[in-house]
């Protein structure tokens, strides 16, 4: 059988499915997702986090949920490393790569600039050849800094780029063009995608993709629905 897996971004639009209905299905999530596991009623089989700064700002929590093995298996940026976070049979430190195509490894992956895009080679490495996107956006507010202060972070009252409005308090600022350079990656994205024969199609409502054939959610789920397995070993971890 074709191997499919959900994977659930952070999108506001993520508020428009019942994310619940993804309990029996291989998931992978990002970040700081976990403040909604308890509400969806599963933990994902994978759980990525590859931005420096989320793994800084997450690191304890991180540590936690891989004590108590709250998903199947971790890729983590190898910074993790400095913050206590070692290798092993559920946690895979991976370094990040600039303007690489699609990696096979799961220690050294390419930075497409987005932790979901990102992730799209590790489900491809781990043998998935469907993948449905939900809460994939891929809109987000353009925060200009002042001047001499384009490296400082912003406090924001609500966080409107994300499924809850205090996922994020405090954002560093980004400019139009920033913007562009992140999103622009997409389509090189769905380019690799085709390449390693990774079916990709997105269900998230109102996104702003249109690399990816959309899809309604209850299509997604007869597409790629099926009984959960054990998260894919990952060897060479121990």
């Amino acid at each position: 059988k074709i191997r499919g897996c959900f994977l659930v971004g952070c999108g506001p639009s993520l508020n428009r499915i019942d994310v619940r209905r993804l309990a029996s299905i291989d998931t992978i999530s990002f970040n700081r997702s976990y403040i909604a596991w308890e509400r969806w009623g599963f933990q994902p089989t994978y759980y990525a986090c590859f931005d420096p700064e989320a793994v800084s700002g997450n690191a304890g929590r991180i540590q936690e949920l891989i004590e108590d093995r709250s998903a199947g298996h971790f890729f983590l940026h190898d910074l993790a490393a400095s913050f206590g976070i070692r290798p092993s049979a559920n946690v895979t430190l991976v370094k990040l790569t600039e303007g690489a195509p699609f990696s096979a490894s799961h220690r050294s992956i390419a930075d497409f600039g987005n932790v979901g895009a990102s992730s799209l080679q590790i489900l491809a490495a781990l043998g998935y050849r469907r993948v449905a996107m939900v809460g994939v956006d891929a809109r987000y507010s353009a925060l200009e800094a002042a001047p001499g202060r384009e490296n400082e972070a912003i406090q924001v009252e609500k966080d409107e780029d994300h499924f809850a409005p205090d996922y994020l308090r405090w954002k560093k600022p980004i400019s139009p063009a920033g913007l562009e350079k992140v999103l622009g990656r997409w389509p090189w994205v769905a380019a690799e995608c085709w390449d390693h024969g990774l079916e990709v199609k997105n269900c998230s409502p109102g996104s702003a993709l249109t690399c990816f054939e959309e899809i309604r959610f209850d299509e997604a789920l007869a597409w790629i629905a099926g009984p959960r397995r054990q998260a894919t070993p990952v060897l060479g971890e121990r």
